[in-house]
């Protein structure tokens, strides 16, 4: 009868104070979240979350910056030096996932490549093509979120192969 009447005491006083007494929910990637940078699409990662439970769940990310190389090249394929640019606290498009048993798989989380400058801004002569010459991401973390809340994240500090 003791143990009965403790057990009862121990469920009242975990739901009085909000204590759950089921598992609790365990955030992990399964594997490795894989990253390549591009000149045409940018910074792109992909992999497998587990431990989310059911509710809708966002990924996305950002970079501490994102330099861009463009070089101006005429009609005749000679280049101009280059001219740099650098962005400062980048987030990329939010990627909405409903998780399948509490897992999910994210698939091209970006951060695009920046809008290129028109030669009339950046070139000797306006009739010159801007073309990106390189990316580098700096700083760059993957957020897995569920309402507005990180569960997981996966920092990167350089990326440029």
């Amino acid at each position: 009868m003791r143990r009965v009447l403790a057990a009862a005491v121990m469920t009242l006083v975990a739901t009085a104070t909000g204590v759950s007494t089921a598992t609790a929910q365990s955030p992990h990637f399964i594997g490795d979240v894989t990253c390549t940078k591009s000149l045409t699409t940018g910074l792109q990662c992909s992999g497998k979350a587990a431990g989310l439970g059911n509710d809708p769940t966002q990924a996305f990310l950002t970079a501490g910056s994102v330099e861009a190389e463009y070089v101006c090249v005429n009609r005749g394929g000679n280049i101009a030096p280059g001219q740099g640019t650098e962005f400062q606290n980048v987030q990329g498009p939010t990627q909405d996932i409903d998780p399948r048993n509490g897992q999910i798989t994210f698939r091209n989380v970006t951060i695009p490549p920046p809008e290129t400058p028109s030669a009339r801004e950046v070139c000797p002569n306006g009739n010159w093509r801007v073309e990106l010459l390189h990316l580098t991401f700096r700083d760059v973390v993957l957020h897995i979120q569920q309402g507005d809340e990180d569960l997981l994240t996966r920092r990167f500090a350089l990326i440029d192969p």
